[in-house]
C-alpha cells in the first residue's frame, strides 16, 4: 500500500505540472451575447461550425420486442439531399410515466451492443476497433456485441432511465478520407466543419427523435460520450438548450482537458492522428489559442455537467479535465464555487467531488468505460434529474 501511495504521488506532481492559479482566470456566468462569442471563438479556433437544423427529419419505429429494444429508422434531408441513418432505443419495462432519456454515441452502435444477428451493420459506417480485430473501420460480424460491455443495460433501466444509441460512424465515417463520401459531410455540405461538430449534430438530431415519443420526459435529456464521443458531447451541450445533462468520459484533449495544460494528448498530436476531427486550419499551438476547453466546460451551464476519468489515462489528463471545471465553476453560480481540493490531495484508489450541479470521479485504470463510471453517473443524474 505504501509502495501504491508513493508511486500515485509521482503520478499526482506529474500531471499537476502548470495546474497553476496565475495561468486561469475562471468562468463567471456569461451574458447571452458572451456565450455566443465564445462558442464562436472555439469553432473559429478548433471545431468548425455546428450546422443548422436540417430541412426536415422523420424517423420510423419498430418494435422488436423478443431482444427488447426498439429500432429506429431515421431520414434526414438538406435541400435536395438525403441521409438514413439507425438507432436503437431501450425503455424500462415498468415505467408508469415518461422517463428520462440518456442519448449517446458508440464506437460501434447498437450493433456492437445487441447479440449478434439483432442488429444489421451498416456496411458505409467506418469506426474505430482494436487492431486485434483486422476490421479495417468496418463492421465486420467479430464486432457484433464487442460494446455490450460498456452499456449497462438492465442497469440503467433499473435506474428509471431510457437509452438511444446509434453508431457514430455511420454518421461520420471515423476515416479522413471516407468521411467525405458518406454520411454528414455530403448531405450538408461544410467540408470546413470537424467531425467533433457533425458528431455533435448528431447527437442533437437523436435528442430531435426522442422529443417525439411519448414514453421520453422530453426535459431530462442527457447525452453521454466517451474519448473522441465525450468531446462530441461536450460540443453538444454547449449548443442544445434542450439537453439537461451531459457525461463525458475521458474526453481528454479537445475536450476536457485544457489545451495550456502541458500532460498528456496535445493538440498537435491529435491533428497528426486524426486530421478531420478539427477544423482544417485548427489552431494547434496553445499560446495562439483565444479560448481554452473550462470555456468549452462553462458554456453548457446552467445543465448538471458530470466529468469521469481514470488515474492511468494520463493520455486524457485527468487532472487538468478537473481543473478546468472547477474553473468552469462560476458559470453555475455560487453553490458550485464550492472549496474545490486541492488535486495533491486525491488519494489512490478512486475519489468522487460534487458540487452543485457538478460532478466529478477518478477511478483507478485506464481509457475505458466501466460499470463502476456508469454506478456513479446514475446516482448524479438521479439526483440531479430526480429520476422516478
Amino acid at each position: 500500500m505504501f509502495r501504491c501511495a508513493c508511486l500515485w504521488g509521482r503520478i499526482i506532481r506529474f500531471m499537476m505540472v502548470g495546474c497553476l492559479p496565475e495561468l486561469w482566470l475562471g468562468c463567471a456566468p456569461l451574458p447571452r451575447a458572451e456565450r455566443s462569442r465564445t462558442r464562436q471563438a472555439l469553432a473559429d479556433a478548433l471545431y468548425g461550425q455546428v450546422p443548422q437544423a436540417p430541412d426536415w427529419l422523420r424517423c420510423q419505429r419498430h418494435e422488436r420486442r423478443e431482444d427488447g429494444f426498439s429500432l429506429i429508422e431515421i431520414e434526414i434531408g438538406v435541400a435536395k439531399r438525403r441521409f438514413a441513418v439507425q438507432a436503437a432505443l431501450w425503455l424500462p419495462s415498468e415505467a408508469k410515466r415518461p422517463v428520462p432519456l440518456i442519448i449517446g454515441l458508440d464506437f460501434l452502435g447498437p450493433f456492437g451492443i445487441l447479440p449478434p444477428g439483432s442488429f444489421a451493420a451498416d456496411p458505409q459506417a467506418r469506426v474505430y476497433a482494436s487492431p486485434e480485430w483486422q476490421a479495417d473501420g468496418q463492421l465486420i460480424p467479430a464486432l457484433a456485441g464487442q460494446s455490450r460491455r460498456r452499456w449497462p443495460l438492465e442497469q440503467i433501466a433499473a435506474q428509471g432511465f431510457g437509452l438511444l444509441v446509434s453508431c457514430y460512424g455511420s454518421w461520420v465515417p471515423d476515416d479522413p478520407d471516407a468521411c467525405r463520401d458518406h454520411g454528414l459531410y455530403p448531405l450538408l455540405g461544410q467540408p470546413d466543419t470537424g467531425a467533433i461538430s457533425l458528431w455533435a449534430w448528431a447527437l442533437m438530431r437523436l435528442a430531435d427523435v426522442a422529443v417525439d415519443f411519448p414514453e421520453i420526459d422530453a426535459q431530462r435529456l442527457s447525452i453521454c460520450g466517451h474519448s473522441r464521443l465525450g468531446k462530441a458531447a461536450l460540443w453538444a451541450g454547449a449548443h442544445d438548450p434542450r439537453i439537461a445533462a451531459v457525461w463525458a468520459n475521458n474526453s481528454g484533449c479537445a475536450g476536457a482537458a485544457p489545451a495550456r495544460h502541458p500532460v498528456g494528448e496535445r493538440l498537435c498530436d491529435l491533428v497528426s492522428r486524426f486530421p478531420h476531427w478539427l477544423r482544417r486550419d485548427a489552431i494547434t499551438d496553445p499560446a495562439k489559442l483565444p479560448v481554452d476547453q473550462h470555456q468549452l466546460l462553462a458554456l453548457c451551464a446552467p445543465k448538471a455537467l458530470y466529468l469521469s476519468e481514470a488515474e492511468a489515462d494520463v493520455w486524457a489528463d485527468p487532472l487538468g479535465s478537473y481543473f478546468a471545471l472547477s474553473q468552469a465553476a462560476l458559470a453555475w453560480g455560487q453553490k458550485t464555487n464550492a472549496h474545490w481540493p486541492d488535486p495533491a490531495s486525491i488519494p489512490p484508489g478512486g475519489w468522487s467531488f460534487h458540487a452543485g450541479a457538478l460532478g466529478y470521479h477518478l477511478r483507478p485504470g485506464g481509457h475505458d468505460v466501466l460499470v463502476q463510471d456508469w454506478t456513479q453517473v446514475l446516482a448524479f443524474l438521479s439526483d440531479k434529474l430526480r429520476a422516478g
